[in-house]
């Protein structure tokens, strides 16, 4: 059944058309994803579609009583209430039922006689409530704030006193809980760490609204929706399947467009030589027919497909030692509070990509920032290999205070780029012409999150780390990073919830586990010893394992005795699946970076081995003892990096 229709609708925008005659339907139960770049009009088009706005032309019809709710990206809260109570609150149409309902049962209780209107009406305000889940609102409603991240401790707390990310989380739950007829959330996975995305994509599938979200997240929009809704260029494009599927067409229509306006360009530039050479000549009327069939030629259509890429191409000045960074035993936390982490062991190779998982608040950003030597540990120590040069893409940056331009900006962060040469750079971020003009200060979310990619990409250090490089841009700017990453002949740091970078890039996971794992027994932080999908896997086991009172008790979780624990690399490659060429690149080079190590390990062991047989070493006081704990420990770190090594030979 269609419960909206659109037709010839137009819009503009400070004198810029977004899009025109825009004609389309959507039917009850569909899940729609919206894409296009940043500020291309996806949620001007989804406030038409609501009604909460008028189209300069054309029209939006509604079927009667359609329920709608539209989520914005940043809603204003400002209420003293509790989280909870705020979030039942606005549930106004199941408060209005309950009301109603107790006053007509009040009536019956009194033995008052109701007439059949009057009884069809309360069955039918009893049905109404039912469907709207009135009896079961208060456990959905705290299910739908824990999913999402606002745990049973967020409850009482007032509403206005959240952080952003946990206010817009506060309206989500607002909008999943109320279950209208329509439903329009314009990028709902912002904020959210992966449990609650996956959360929030189950509960999508499952409820009973129809569903339209605008979103960049790749893998949310290819596991929820099955249309979608392309905005781009000025124009609007729909289809009936996912985004992976709808790229994959509108890449074949490029390039099959591309090809024809080849032929048109080929057909023309030959009539026009033609004309040319006979317009005076014998065959003058036919330069003159051939005139007239140029002036009928239609040229094919433009596409507005292939929207602006950026081009990252990412260098490194120098190489670094196959052992770029050692953790051991470390540790942090802030003005005598929790430890966030503590007695972590763990050491990063070349070539390899660590992503951190874990949900907000637990100690991710603290890990990049130590990694940086932004900050000193607490405990324990941290050691960076020879030649590792470091550049950190941090999630929140202050602007800079001023007025100062983007190009003023570049120059002075990069030091060494004439101004011709940071307008160069610019470029490939997309900042041409008057853009590089613009003040810092004004730029959107996403151009300063591609200066500040720009910066980072330009200090060419070999060890990237990365908090959230995918926010605020758009889903064709994350594609693109995806590439640059994959393509990176450094080491990567990774923290993202982002799942297509995740399984495109990941070769290794650490995850900070939240509260309630850690209350059943779960260490800190856990170390995933493969890819993101040896990681989904693991951590159901691990999970299943926990909750059963089973912690530990395989042997291919077993855990150090130190608050991390480290889950193996997997015995074999996953059934049914086959690994991209990227993806078996990485595990070769994590293989051969394991062999130097290897080597390493064993060179520092003989030379241990020989202290310990010199017979002046034991006239020094302790230093046997201190000898021999660390050979014990280089037996352990040789034993598990020739486990991993065994496991990728599979890989060759």
């Amino acid at each position: 059944m269609t419960i909206v229709s659109f037709n010839n609708i137009s819009r503009t925008v400070s004198g810029t058309e977004l899009f025109s005659d825009v004609t389309g339907i959507i039917r009850d139960g569909e899940r729609i994803g919206v894409v296009g770049p940043n500020g291309s009009g996806k949620t001007t088009l989804c406030r038409l579609l609501a009604r909460l706005d008028t189209p300069d032309s054309g029209e939006v019809t509604h079927v009667k009583n359609l329920r709608v709710h539209f989520m914005e990206q940043e809603p204003a809260l400002d209420s003293g209430q509790g989280v909870l109570a705020e979030l039942l609150a606005s549930c106004s149409e199941i408060e209005e039922l309950e009301v109603r309902i107790a006053g007509i049962q009040a009536r019956l209780d009194s033995g008052e006689h109701l007439d059949q209107a009057e009884l069809d009406s309360f069955g039918a305000l009893m049905d109404r409530f039912e469907r709207l889940g009135g009896y079961s609102i208060q456990s959905r409603a705290e299910k739908i704030l824990t999913g999402l991240g606002l745990g049973p401790e967020t409850f009482e707390q007032a509403a206005g006193s959240l952080s952003g990310g946990q206010k817009s989380r506060l309206s989500l739950a607002k909008s999943l809980l109320a279950q209208p007829d329509l439903l329009l959330l314009d990028e709902p996975t912002n904020h959210l760490d992966l449990n609650a995305i996956e959360f929030l994509e189950k509960l999508l599938a499952e409820i009973s609204s129809t569903v339209v979200v605008i979103s960049h997240d790749r893998a949310f929009l290819d596991n929820l929706t099955t249309r979608t809704i392309e905005v781009l260029a000025g124009r609007v494009r729909m289809r009936p399947e996912n985004f992976s599927e709808f790229a994959r067409w509108a890449a074949a229509e490029e390039e099959r467009l591309e090809r024809e306006r080849k032929n048109y360009q080929r057909k023309v530039e030959q009539i026009e030589d033609f004309i040319r050479k006979n317009i005076y000549g014998q065959k003058t009327r036919q330069a003159q027919s051939r005139r007239k069939m140029l002036g009928r030629m239609q040229p094919p259509p433009e596409t507005g497909r292939a929207p602006d890429k950026p081009e990252w191409d990412i260098e490194i000045s120098q190489r670094s030692v196959s052992l770029v960074l050692e953790a051991r035993g470390l540790g942090h936390r802030y003005n005598g509070a929790p430890a966030l982490f503590e007695g972590f062991d763990f050491s990063l190779m070349r070539g390899e990509t660590l992503a951190v998982l874990g949900a907000n608040g637990t100690g991710k950003s603290t890990l990049l920032a130590l990694l940086a030597g932004r900050l000193r540990p607490a405990q324990g120590t941290l050691s960076w290999g020879r030649d590792v040069t470091t550049a950190i893409l941090p999630q929140r940056v202050e602007r800079p205070e001023g007025e100062i331009s983007v190009l003023e900006w570049m120059y002075n962060r990069a030091g060494d780029l004439t101004l011709g040469q940071a307008r160069g750079l610019l470029g490939r971020f997309l900042f041409s012409g008057e853009d590089v003009e613009k003040q810092v200060s004004v730029l959107s979310e996403g151009e300063f999150r591609r200066l500040l990619l720009a910066a980072l990409i330009h200090s060419k250090a070999n060890l990237l780390l990365l908090d959230e490089p995918t926010n605020h841009l758009d889903i064709y700017s994350r594609q693109a990073l995806l590439d640059a990453l994959d393509s990176f002949p450094g080491t990567l740091v990774l923290i993202t919830h982002d799942r297509t970078l995740l399984e495109g890039l990941a070769t290794r996971l650490l995850e900070f586990s939240q509260p309630a794992e850690i209350a059943l027994g779960a260490d800190k932080v856990v170390e995933y010893g493969g890819d993101y999908s040896y990681y989904k896997r693991e951590r159901d086991k691990l999970l299943k394992r926990l909750a059963e009172g089973q912690r530990k008790t395989s042997p291919k979780a077993r855990a150090a005795e130190s608050r991390s624990g480290k889950i193996s690399a997997p015995d074999t490659a996953p059934a049914g699946g086959t690994l991209s060429k990227n993806k078996l690149r990485r595990l070769r080079e994590r293989k051969d970076s394991l062999e130097v190590e290897i080597a390493e390990l064993e060179e520092r062991k003989s030379a241990l081995q020989l202290e310990l047989a010199d017979p002046s070493t034991y006239s020094r006081r302790g230093r046997a003892g201190e000898l021999s704990a660390e050979l014990k420990e280089l037996d352990n770190r040789i034993t598990e990096a020739y486990g991993e090594w065994e496991k990728l030979l599979e890989y060759d």
